[in-house]
């Protein structure tokens, strides 16, 4: 007896998610100062093509985001961001910014001959999103965004000092390794120990720790495992290289640039206890765009993965698909 495939294995109910098909193609895509970019195209190229921003900075893509968008609609595309997932060389910082993330994503798009597609991402995921879309509006079908960051100056703070309001215990473990005469400023306490020491294990010591320390407000609850040291550390010093650098955003950049998305449909679904991406950064953006719909979910946190979110996120694409197509907007 075959197992049935996995797009056709029986579902709950209450089951949101679509069925994961293989990626139809995969490659690297060579760029400037010796970065070469892993992308993956998992979709009919007759449907609606989406590009998926991953989280981070420092994360990488997956098959499994694409469980948000039903198959028999939409084309995904995604990425690994420069030095992140199978990008290469890993962890490169020379060259490595949110500007050229944004080339990265127009090279993939000319290199597929994609004329208009969505935009979508989560977290950090967001920030990339927004930020292609308000730099190539005409590029954009949609935009489609969950827990949204705008990585302004009172956004980094809360990530590096205010989560201690919300996370006290854990603010305190992430605080102790750094001398208290350096904790009113995590952030460069941080940056300094990762990116500018000679010791490059105590440096991985300090990369490890922030990415625990993000782990700990990300979901309510528990992850299964820690992230290994070495993956960690990976994560920590491309994160770490961002936040030095204001994440390469000028403070409202995406505030102030947000005029230049305003005739396009967005989709936007942030949790009201989300501690990472606080939700005032969604009302923020949603406040000064006209066609966006923003759905605040009762009992959501940041983790798309659990339930509450993930009923309102794999909502969102179906949505914009339904509000581009009877724009005229899709063939």
């Amino acid at each position: 007896m075959h197992p049935l495939p996995t797009h056709a294995l029986p579902r709950r109910l209450d089951d949101p998610f679509h069925p994961v098909l293989p990626a139809r193609a995969s490659g690297m895509l060579e760029r400037d100062g010796g970065h070469a970019i892993y992308w993956e195209d998992g979709g009919d190229p007759a449907l609606m093509p989406v590009i998926f921003c991953h989280g981070g900075p420092g994360g990488a893509s997956a098959p499994t985001r694409r469980r948000f968008y039903d198959p028999t609609k939409f084309r995904v595309i995604q990425f690994d961001q420069r030095g992140c997932g199978q990008s290469t060389p890993t962890g490169l910082l020379q060259g490595n910014s949110l500007q050229a993330t944004i080339a990265d994503m127009e090279a993939i798009r000319e290199m597929l001959g994609i004329e208009r597609w969505i935009v979508a991402g989560g977290s950090w995921g967001s920030v990339v999103a927004t930020a292609y879309a308000e730099a190539h509006p005409q590029r954009c079908l949609g935009v489609n965004l969950t827990c949204t960051w705008l990585v302004r100056r009172q956004d980094i703070n809360w990530w590096f000092q205010g989560v201690r309001t919300m996370f006290p215990e854990l603010w305190e473990a992430f605080a102790a390794l750094v001398p208290p005469e350096e904790r009113t400023d995590l952030r460069r306490a941080y940056a300094r120990r990762i990116l500018e020491n000679n010791d490059q294990a105590e440096a991985d010591r300090f990369a490890h720790q922030l990415h625990v320390y993000e782990n700990g407000f990300m979901a309510f609850d528990s992850p299964l495992a820690e992230a290994t040291p070495e993956r960690g550390a990976r994560y920590g010093r491309i994160f770490a290289h961002y936040a030095i650098n204001n994440f390469f955003v000028a403070d409202t950049q995406l505030l102030d640039d947000a005029h230049r998305i305003a005739h396009l449909p967005v989709e936007m679904v942030v949790g009201r206890y989300d501690c990472c991406c606080t939700p005032d950064n969604s009302f923020d953006l949603a406040a000064g765009l006209s066609r966006a719909n923003l759905v605040v979910v009762p009992g959501g946190g940041h983790s798309s993965m659990e339930p509450a979110m993930a009923q309102e996120v794999a909502r969102a694409p179906g949505r914009l698909y339904d509000r581009i197509v009877a724009a005229g907007g899709w063939k």
